[in-house]
């Protein structure tokens, strides 16, 4: 390699015996084969070559931007970009110095058009230049720029020369290559494309879509999908295999990835395999466990400290398979290619998931000497679904890539694949999967035999339809589409200048019950013209109070805004209420000239949080999540159910709402429970930490509960297996409020540290209280208008006290079989619960979790147990207050079963790490995870049991039974689950 003056000291430039560059670039005049190229490139690339240069033609300035999915061959496209068009200097910008050292070789050699003779024997070589240090003036870099014909460079290089001597570089340079160009919303990638001015720029990427929602800019000319090279055989299937329930997920990784490692390579195939971790050190210490468990291999380590010398090493032995094996931190660079790196075990699951697997699609080429790419990783716990789905929303195709090998589909699940797949007009950069509508609807009568999809689609015109068609599913009678809108802007006359939206639609006719629902992202509330098209003249839009029935399944449910029209006073027509004013959105008797105008309202569903509003112009709406087109379909068969049935009153319906008390003193009611903040009641794993003393214990391992029985304000203890700390907690003109009695701890978590009370004031707690009521900031107490009876006798089931001390609650470490735990433990095992774990202590999910796989049913029985506070059973309400707390509590866990689930996997583990006896009376860890795989995907049966010895049947006050009562309803409305009290006779 020769040099070319002071800069070539330290910046390398090829070719410099050879012919200047303008006679380079002259070499190459009608030398290229465009009939050669038909057969010598791929369809990917002949296609962005084409695109490019027609982009070119127009004389536009701004950057072209060419989508192509990793291993299409992005650097021999640049090579004919260079010698088709005859370029006079390009400069390639690169993220890392092996690519640079990649992408220049193959320039030297013109890549694929010399092997395929796309170009002739009479094309010259290019001159390139490598940046690898700064200039020292800027007539260095401008005379190493003339001496080239490409330069090849990373930002990092260039941003080592000042920026007048970068400027005198660039000025030099005729057009600009952006490899790996999802980099380029990084400041320094943009100065440099802003510094070439309106010089011809080309964006390469394979992945457009940035995981902070920054854009790349440009003009997007040319995109090949995922499904297109598979299509034409450039990728095969990646396998995907997660690693479930290991104590030690590393080591099961690892263990997992070698043995797959040694049968390909006895199956034939030259086949390599990578470790991904996040951090230097860990990569280190997983070196020495992949050569424990792999000597044969000799595992190599490679990352940003190690020498060049080092790390052209350990690439080298892989080259050669001296090593078969190697660990990295975060991946071995882009555009780093070794075909025979098929195995993946990633040890730390990249931030984003589609950008790991965008990388590993270098795995997926296919090759006749190479066999199937496979992905190894732990699940993480809670997130894979979530992953999963924004994978889907980056890039729809991964879906025709990725094979879960631990995939166990369900009903449900092949319900909505066969709903997705049932979808006319789908492409590849518009599938349902990426539908993703608000749970929102109007409905009209219809009165029409059979829908007109076509007649619909007439109303737009193909131009303005994104991917110019509508998507159709019709044996499920479902539409939808996406419109481009474009209006006046209010500032000019001129016609053209618009607003450009896209409006999406969706629009599901549901034959039974000759009902059509539309849903639109626009603002126009009435969409009587597409009704008309699709359903004929006679439809009919559903308002006033009936769509008030929509909220009849609601239960507990709670107004947190309403509307109010007042049809008198023309002075304060419309009012709106909201929260603890929301009250006065139902007027007394005696203000009957105020109708409700919307209603929103949350509460409990099928044992699941639910919220749907309501207005009188026709609109139904709800917060719930949207996880598929699918389900706002089921979501629209409910609301139609309810908003055409006439036996729903909706004066009963508005009168049964609770209305939010502000309080001014504490209730004069018995504390049971009290409850955490959802934001840390539902984080998954073992949460964030507790401090106190500098004695740190995880949140999965404390547990807030009532200290005081009273009918006054209540004194609540925070507990750990560590310490134990307490807060008074009372209602004042500020509200609700916890204040510590003592030390109090430190709650650190990742957005900042803070005391344990400012966190429960702040994100608000609430106090269950007997008589069916609750207490919750800014210190309401809530309570249905109902009067219940007492809890019936005949539903006591019979605790058999042989051979049990009822006042010992908890077996504990040694299995004391004379407790009340023990006894309730044997009674479960004789029956058919596939996991049965004793979770006792602080932080519990109950005493005893009973768990059990039914077809599309996930059972799951919470059982708690107190000890009688006297020898002989009787009527002693005190025995009950903290069960009864206990089982409302509870009811909340059916709605995320999942994070009870981890919460349980946790728990365990922690367990295990402070050297105490396994929980499990059934199952393992293993089983654990499959019932968290589950959860997602089944329906959560919740049965709560109370075991309670001390309580007798026949000397049951009317209190107990009262207070059963309220238990009872609460856990059937918030958990729809089905109490059971256990009791001596």
């Amino acid at each position: 390699m020769a040099v070319i003056g002071q800069a070539g000291k330290k910046n390398p430039i090829s070719g410099a015996e050879g012919p200047p560059p303008e006679a380079v670039v002259q070499s190459w005049d009608k030398c290229f084969d465009w009939q050669a190229a038909t057969i010598g490139l791929r369809r990917p690339q002949l296609g962005a070559l084409h695109a490019v240069i027609g982009y070119w033609t127009t004389g536009e300035s701004e950057s072209a931007t060419v989508v192509l999915p990793t291993g299409a061959g992005k650097t021999d496209l640049m090579i004919a970009l260079l010698v088709a068009q005859q370029l006079g200097r390009v400069l390639v910008l690169v993220p890392s110095d092996g690519l640079r050292e990649q992408i220049a070789s193959k320039f030297e050699t013109l890549g694929v058009l010399r092997s395929t003779e796309i170009v002739g024997g009479g094309a010259a070589a290019p001159r390139v230049g490598r940046v690898l240090h700064k200039f020292e003036t800027t007539e260095d870099a401008a005379g190493f720029a003339a001496a080239t014909n490409v330069i090849v460079a990373t930002p990092q290089a260039l941003a080592a020369s000042p920026e007048a001597t970068q400027q005198a570089l660039f000025d030099e340079c005729t057009h600009l290559f952006v490899d790996e160009a999802h980099h380029i919303a990084a400041p320094t990638w943009k100065r440099i494309r802003d510094a070439l001015g309106d010089k011809p720029k080309i964006q390469f990427t394979a992945t457009p879509y940035r995981q902070d929602g920054r854009r790349l800019g440009g003009r997007l000319v040319y995109t090949f999908s995922l499904r297109g090279a598979q299509d034409i055989g450039l990728y095969a299937p990646i396998d995907y295999l997660p690693i479930r329930g290991a104590e030690d997920p590393d080591k099961a990784i690892a263990e997992a990835a070698l043995q797959l490692l040694q049968s390909d390579l006895d199956a034939g195939f030259d086949h390599l395999a990578m470790a991904r971790v996040a951090s230097i050190s860990m990569a280190e210490k997983l070196r020495e466990l992949y050569a424990a468990l792999g000597p044969q291999f000799d595992p190599q380590v490679i990352h940003s400290r190690l020498s060049a010398r080092k790390r052209k090493s350990a690439l080298d032995k892989l080259a050669t398979r001296e090593s078969r094996v190697i660990v990295c931190v975060d991946m071995l660079g882009e555009g780093y290619d070794l075909p025979n790196l098929k195995i993946a075990a990633l040890h730390d699951v990249h931030r984003s998931l589609g950008i790991t697997l965008q990388f590993i699609g270098r795995f997926a080429r296919t090759s006749s000497t190479v066999g199937t790419a496979t992905v190894i990783a732990a699940r993480p716990e809670g997130q894979l679904d979530e992953n999963l789905r924004a994978l889907y929303l980056e890039d729809a195709d991964w879906n025709n890539l990725i094979v879960d090998l631990s995939a166990t589909r369900t009903t449900l699940e092949r319900d909505v694949d066969e709903f997705e797949a049932g979808f006319t007009g789908q492409t590849a950069s518009l599938s349902v999967r990426n539908a993703l509508p608000r749970m929102s609807t109007v409905v009209y009568r219809t009165t029409c035999i059979d829908w007109n999809p076509a007649n619909l689609e007439t109303m737009f015109p193909p131009e303005r339809l994104v991917s110019g068609r509508m998507q159709l599913n019709a044996d499920w009678r479902v539409i939808w589409f996406i419109v481009e809108v474009h209006t006046p802007v209010s500032w000019t006359d001129l016609q053209t200048v618009e607003d450009v939206n896209h409006v999406f639609y969706a629009l599901y006719w549901d034959e039974a019950r000759a009902l059509l629902y539309i849903n639109c992202s626009g603002l126009d509330g009435h969409y009587e013209r597409e009704a008309q098209a699709l359903c004929g003249d006679s439809v009919q839009l559903i308002r006033g109070p009936n769509v008030y029935r929509t909220m009849a399944r609601l239960e507990r449910r709670i107004p947190t805004t309403v509307g109010l029209l007042d049809n008198r006073n023309r002075w304060r027509r419309f009012t709106s209420h909201v929260g603890a004013d929301v009250s006065e959105g139902f007027p007394t008797a005696e203000a009957q000239t105020k109708t409700q105008t919307n209603i929103f309202a949350t509460g409990f569903e099928g044992g699941e949080r639910a919220s749907v509003g309501a207005s009188l112009k026709g609109r139904i709406w709800s917060y719930a999540p949207v996880p598929s087109l699918k389900h706002w379909i089921d979501w629209c068969d409910k609301i139609g159910g309810l908003i055409i049935n006439d036996a729903i009153n909706v004066d009963t319906v508005i009168a049964s709402f609770i209305r939010p008390e502000i309080l001014t003193q504490w209730p004069n009611r018995v504390s049971l429970a009290v409850e955490l903040p959802d934001s840390l009641e539902n984080t998954s794993g073992e949460g964030p930490l507790l401090d106190l003393g500098d004695v740190q214990e995880a949140l999965a391992f404390a547990d807030l509960r009532v200290m005081t029985f009273e009918p006054e304000p209540p004194i609540i203890e925070i507990a750990t297996p560590s310490w134990t700390a307490r807060y008074q907690v009372d209602v004042n003109g500020e509200g609700m409020l916890v204040q510590p009695i003592g030390t109090e701890p430190i709650v650190r978590r990742a957005r900042g540290d803070a005391p344990l009370s400012q966190i429960l004031n702040r994100l608000g707690f609430r106090v269950i209280l007997e008589d069916d009521a609750i207490v919750q900031q800014p210190g309401i107490l809530l309570r249905p208008n109902r009067d219940l009876s007492p809890y019936d006798r005949d539903k006591f089931e019979m605790f058999n006290t042989s051979g049990i001390d009822i006042r010992r609650e908890s077996q504990g470490q040694e299995r004391d079989q004379q407790s009340i735990q023990a006894r309730a433990i044997k009674s479960l095992m004789a029956e058919d619960w596939q996991v049965i774990l004793d979770d006792d202590g602080a932080g519990e999910v109950a005493d005893i979790v009973a768990i059990m796989r039914q077809q599309q049913t996930l059972r799951v029985r919470l059982t708690h147990c107190k000890f009688s506070c006297e020898d002989v059973p009787g009527a002693r309400v005190k025995d009950l207050y903290e069960l009864c707390g206990q089982a409302q509590k509870s009811a909340r866990r059916r709605g995320s079963l999942p994070v009870m689930i981890e919460r349980l996997i946790a728990r365990e583990r922690g367990r295990l790490r402070r050297g105490r006896r396994s929980g499990f009376e059934r199952g393992d860890l293993d089983a654990l995870y499959d019932m968290l795989d589950r959860a997602s995907r089944s329906l959560p049966e919740l049965e709560i049991v109370i075991v309670q010895p001390g309580l007798s049947r026949e000397r049951v006050s009317e209190q107990i039974l009262h207070l059963l009562a309220c238990t009872e309803v609460y856990v059937r409305e918030v958990g729809s689950a089905d109490l059971t009290v256990i009791c001596s006779p």
